[in-house]
């Protein structure tokens, strides 16, 4: 059986898909083969985490980083038809 597109969101959003087992990971990849809307929530939170991680780096960010990542995140989502399921 596949995989609802809630449950795929939610294992990776959950960032568990690492710790998930090989037939779950394997439920995963094909949902993702199949569903564009999936697609491309996977391609969002990796970005947001790509994002995230070079915004921040080693230091601690300031609140006006923290801001200016916030809003690229918002600008991405809303000008690229962010999905949620």
């Amino acid at each position: 059986m596949m995989m609802k597109c809630k449950e795929v969101s939610h294992l990776i959003a959950s960032g568990d898909v690492d710790d998930a087992g090989f037939m779950k990971r394997l439920e995963l990849r094909v949902h993702l083969m199949m569903c564009r809307h999936c697609q491309g929530y996977a391609k969002q939170i990796k970005a947001l985490g790509e994002g995230a991680r070079r915004m921040v780096g080693a230091k601690e960010p300031t609140a006006e980083e923290l801001q200016h990542l916030e809003n690229e995140i918002c600008d991405k989502i809303c000008n690229h038809g962010g999905t949620t399921h």
